[in-house]
């Protein structure tokens, strides 16, 4: 028993080993398959091509007599091969480039819009109209009503203001003034004056239309003066606080337009402008916050919310950020909104107007569009990016492997710095398979610059490729007694 185990993993271990053989091999020859299923005829004809189209270049392009490895890399190849690998080409063009940042951050109350309904003096909460906090009022709604002996007496120095002919218009005025200081309203003074009897209780109204954030008395209480009784925030502009990182940052900028969504609202779409940028990091979530403001009049957004937001800064040629429509412009600090062409002082913030290059835009003069390519006909290897060009008025497709200097991803396009020119066309689909052939003849490619035959081996082992046998002439071992696997 125990031989015939012995004698059936042998007849087993030789087509494991061939088994092995013929996936290296397939690997390693995957990189013809373009020139492979182009045809014998073809796959000749196009690699001699190559050789006199790339000797032409070589003594072509140096009359000079300089180095021929500075010629460039062109890789000829097949109407038919072209047509298998789905080579497909664009043009480099200037246009808008986009830089697409997305953040997530939290829905808050507008700090600027929130009210304090405070006691301007001593006295008793006698009654509360107000008695939950979340509740909607609208300005000059009844919120408390207090007793206070402070405003009956003042109420009584009015009356004796008006009936005291010794006492003038401008005395009357300052007694009435006195009541408003208090909180009472032009027409509950009004009141007071045609009925000339004081009121003992005293409604406070809401000063603004909003929600009851806190609510801090009850029935009953005595207050001093100065104490803070309700807090009322108007919700209809709020605040997204977003989350931006260091990577972030090049490409945030005030007045820029944000859109966000809410997981509460699917389907929804909100728009705002960022109003400010926090000057300082935070350690703990090494992420600076971006304030961003928006309309809310439907109260939609609720504080705390959690918000996912995507923001669009466009770029110019050389990666600088800016904003064509406040070109030449002077903008009010805090209002974005608020665009003039002269310098001036802000009327919303009483500050001066300041011009569009002073929050980070780059200067209006000269702006170029950006130059793009799609991101689809870049190879990118971690140090370097190279693109394939199409090289025109050639015989047979030709392209060239070019090395570029690539500036900020824009959605589906890059930005190119250095290395393209306009009207050129760029591989953008059918590249991969196009320097896979390179690296098989052993071109310039995108993982081997310098050129040569590929080398295969153990790391710092290498050696050159030897020509190998059609797989399927490979020698196989059929003597299920070969034990030389095992030493």
């Amino acid at each position: 028993m125990m031989s015939e185990r012995a004698s059936h993993r042998g007849a087993v271990r030789p087509i494991v080993w061939l088994a092995c053989t013929i996936f290296v091999l397939a690997v390693f020859a995957a990189g013809y398959s373009v020139l492979m299923r182009a045809g014998p005829t073809e796959r000749h004809e196009s690699e001699a091509h190559a050789r006199e189209q790339t000797a032409g270049v070589d003594h072509s392009a140096h009359p000079d007599g300089d180095s021929p490895e500075e010629a460039p890399a062109l890789h000829v190849m097949s109407e038919t091969a072209k047509r298998l690998a789905g080579v497909a080409t664009d043009e480099v063009k200037r246009d808008k480039a986009y830089v697409k940042l997305r953040l997530n951050g939290m829905v808050f109350h507008d700090e600027t819009r929130v009210v304090n309904l405070t006691s301007r003096v001593d006295g008793r909460i006698d009654k509360v109209f107000v008695d939950f906090t979340g509740l909607a009022v609208n300005k000059g709604d009844p919120v408390v009503t207090l007793w206070s002996r402070t405003l009956i007496t003042s109420q009584i120095e009015l009356f004796e203001t008006i009936r005291s002919p010794e006492f003038g218009e401008s005395v009357v005025k300052g007694a009435e003034e006195k009541l408003k200081q208090f909180g009472l309203t032009e027409e509950q003074i009004a009141k007071i004056k045609r009925e000339q009897v004081p009121d003992l209780y005293i409604t406070l109204r809401s000063p603004i239309k909003g929600i009851v954030m806190k609510k801090n008395v009850n029935l009953g209480d005595f207050v001093n003066e100065g104490t803070v009784m309700y807090e009322i925030s108007d919700l209809s502009k709020v605040w997204v606080k977003l989350d931006a990182y260091e990577t972030d940052l090049p490409w945030i900028r005030y007045g820029q337009k944000v859109t966000f969504t809410t997981p509460a609202t699917p389907g929804r779409q909100f728009v705002g402008r960022i109003t400010f940028i926090d000057p300082v990091l935070d350690m703990a979530t090494r992420a600076v916050k971006v304030r961003v403001e928006a309309d809310n009049p439907d109260l939609a957004l609720k504080p705390h919310m959690f918000a996912t937001a995507v923001i669009e800064s466009e770029v110019d040629e050389r990666g600088r950020v800016i904003k064509s429509e406040w070109a030449g412009k002077y903008i009010c600090p805090l209002f974005p909104d608020e665009v003039y062409d002269e310098p001036g002082i802000c009327p919303s913030s009483d500050l001066p107007l300041r011009p569009a290059e002073e929050y980070g835009y780059a200067p209006h003069d000269g702006l170029v569009p950006a130059l793009v390519i799609p991101a689809s006909a870049v190879l990118y290897t971690g140090k370097r990016s190279i693109v394939y060009v199409e090289v025109p008025n050639r015989d047979m497709p030709t392209y060239e492997l070019r090395e570029v200097v690539l500036g900020p991803r824009a959605g589906d396009k890059f930005v190119i710095f250095d290395g393209l020119q306009e009207g050129e066309h760029v591989v953008s689909e059918g590249n991969f398979e196009i320097d896979s052939a390179a690296q098989i003849v052993g071109s310039k490619s995108m993982m081997n610059p310098e050129g040569g035959r590929a080398e295969i081996g153990h790391a710092g082992h290498g050696t050159e490729a030897p020509d190998r046998k059609p797989i399927e002439q490979a020698p196989v071992k059929t003597d299920s007694g070969d034990h030389s696997g095992h030493q």
